[in-house]
C-alpha cells in the first residue's frame, strides 16, 4: 500500500517509519527544507537555537521512550536537572525542582496549612481514579470536567495554585488556567514520581532526523507543500505536492489543523473541516538570547518561574543547563518564553526589548547579546480547551476512508502526543486497509 504522509514533525516521521515496518511504502511531504516542524533546530553564529519543543519528558513519555530505545538512541539523551526559581510579585525568590512536583511543597512562602491542603489534595489525586496517560485524547477526554483553574483551587486550594499550578503550567503552555481542561494536570499529579526531564544531544529537532534516518527507502520530498486532495473514483486519492500529482491508496495528515482542514475542504465532511479549522491555538513567543561569553556563569538555577502572571514571560531558562551543546564553549543561551495574553498588545521590537528586560531582572546585568532570535507563531500551541479531547477525538470516526489524522492536537502541543497519534494513523491506515477498521 502506498500512503501519502503530509508534514515532516514528529508525527508525520514516525507515521512514516511505522508504515514501512508494517511493509508499506509511505511518501513523506514536508513544506520546510527539513523535518522536525516545532521541534526543528536553528543554527545562528554557533549557537543551536530550539525554535519550539524544549524537553522529553521521562516515564510519562512511554511512546517516545520505546521508539528512542528501538532506534538505539536512548544513550544520546542528556539529563537536565531543572533545578528552579520561582520568583513572587515582590521580588522574593523560591527554590524548587520542575521535574520534581512535590518540591515545591518545600518553598517558604507556603505555611504549614497550605502544605497540608496540598499534599492531602495531591495524594487524594494520585489514589483516585483518573487518566492513565498524559497524551492519549481519548483517555483523557474521559476526565476533561470543568476548566484547570477551578479544579486546581478545589484540589490544592487558593495558595497552591497560584505557587505551583500556575507557574508550573504556564511555562509549559502560556495560557491562563482558565483555558485548559484540567485533565493533563490531573494525569500529571498522578504519575510525577515517573517525570524526569532529557534532551537529544542535539537538541529536540534530532528526534525526527533520526526518525527518518530509520525508515529505509523513504520517498522523502522537502521544500515541497501539500496542495490539495481528491479522491478517486477508482478508490484512494490524488495529491498534489509542489506541482506534482501523486496517485495513493490512503492519505496521513500530520501538519497543522488548520491545513488539514484547507486540505481536505470538500473530501471530509464540512463539520470536520470546521473542527479542525477551529481547533484552539495560542499566539505563542519566544525569544533566544545568546552570549559569546556567560555573564552569569555562577547562576546555578536553569529554570525560572512568575509565581503569577502580572509579568509578560512566563519563563526563562538558561540554555547550557537544559542542552549544553545549544551554546559555543564558555558562552551561554538565555530563552524567554512569554505568556500569551500581552502578546497580543505588543510588537515583535516590543517582545524582544520585555526579553532582555526579563534577563537582567531574573540574572542581573549583561552587555549586549550577540544573538537575538525571535520565534513568534501566531499559531503557536494547541490549547487543551474543556471539551477539546472528545472534539478533537470525534474526528477519526468522521474522516473518509483512508484518511487518517496525525499531531499533537489530539492531546495538547508535546512530542508524545505527536508521537502516539503519528503511529496510531499509521496502524489505522494498514488495518482499515486489511478491512479491520480503525483501532
Amino acid at each position: 500500500m502506498k500512503v501519502a504522509v503530509v508534514g515532516g514533525g514528529p508525527a508525520g516521521c514516525v507515521a512514516a517509519y511505522t508504515l514501512r515496518k508494517l511493509g508499506h511504502e509511505p511518501v513523506l511531504f514536508e513544506t520546510q527544507d527539513h523535518v522536525g516542524g516545532r521541534t526543528s533546530q536553528v543554527q545562528r553564529e554557533g549557537f543551536n537555537l530550539g525554535s519550539g519543543a524544549l524537553f522529553l519528558m521521562g516515564g510519562i513519555y512511554p511512546h517516545t521512550n520505546e521508539l528512542l530505545a528501538e532506534l538505539g538512541r536512548t544513550g544520546e539523551l542528556v539529563p537536565w536537572d531543572a533545578d528552579t526559581q520561582v520568583l513572587d510579585d515582590d521580588g522574593q525568590r523560591y527554590r524548587a525542582k520542575f521535574d520534581q512536583v512535590v518540591s515545591f511543597l518545600g518553598m517558604p512562602v507556603l505555611s504549614w496549612r497550605d502544605k497540608l491542603r496540598i499534599t492531602a489534595g495531591v495524594a487524594k489525586t494520585f489514589l483516585s481514579r483518573g487518566p492513565r496517560s498524559c497524551f492519549d485524547g481519548a483517555e483523557l477526554a474521559k476526565w476533561d470536567t470543568g476548566d484547570l483553574d477551578t479544579w486546581s483551587r478545589r484540589v490544592l486550594g487558593d495558595r497552591g495554585t497560584r505557587y505551583i499550578t500556575e507557574p508550573y503550567m504556564g511555562f509549559l503552555y502560556a495560557v491562563p488556567m482558565s483555558w485548559l481542561s484540567p485533565a493533563l494536570f490531573h494525569a500529571v499529579l498522578k504519575q510525577f514520581h515517573k517525570l524526569s526531564l532529557s534532551v537529544p544531544k542535539e537538541g529536540i529537532g534530532q528526534i525526527s532526523q533520526w526518525i527518518v534516518d530509520a525508515t529505509p527507502h523513504l520517498e522523502l520530498h522537502l521544500s515541497t507543500g501539500a496542495e490539495k486532495v481528491a479522491a478517486r473514483p477508482e478508490g484512494g486519492y490524488t495529491l498534489k505536492a509542489g506541482g506534482v500529482s501523486h496517485e495513493v491508496d490512503a492519505i496521513v495528515m500530520a501538519p497543522e489543523p488548520g491545513v488539514a482542514a484547507d486540505l481536505l475542504e470538500g473530501v471530509a465532511p464540512d463539520h470536520s473541516v470546521r473542527t479542525l479549522r477551529e481547533c484552539p491555538y495560542s499566539d505563542y513567543a519566544h525569544v533566544q538570547v545568546g552570549y559569546k561569553t556567560n555573564p552569569w556563569p555562577r547562576f546555578k538555577a536553569s529554570v525560572a518561574l512568575p509565581a503569577s502572571t502580572p509579568r509578560a514571560w512566563g519563563a526563562c531558562v538558561l540554555q547550557s543547563h537544559r542542552h549544553p551543546s545549544s551554546v559555543p564553549p564558555g558562552g551561554e543561551g538565555v530563552g524567554v518564553y512569554f505568556y500569551t495574553p500581552p502578546l497580543a498588545d505588543m510588537t515583535d521590537d516590543e517582545i524582544v526589548a520585555a526579553a532582555l528586560d526579563a534577563i537582567t531582572e531574573v540574572y542581573g546585568p549583561a552587555p549586549h547579546p550577540d544573538v537575538v532570535e525571535l520565534f513568534h507563531y501566531p499559531r503557536g500551541l494547541s490549547i487543551a480547551t474543556p471539551g477539546h479531547y472528545a472534539r478533537m477525538d470525534a474526528l477519526h470516526a468522521q474522516m473518509p476512508a483512508g484518511i487518517h489524522l496525525a499531531g499533537d492536537y489530539f492531546a495538547h502541543a508535546g512530542v508524545e502526543a505527536a508521537i502516539l497519534s503519528g503511529e496510531r494513523a499509521a496502524r489505522n491506515a494498514v488495518a482499515a486497509a486489511a478491512g479491520g477498521g480503525e483501532g
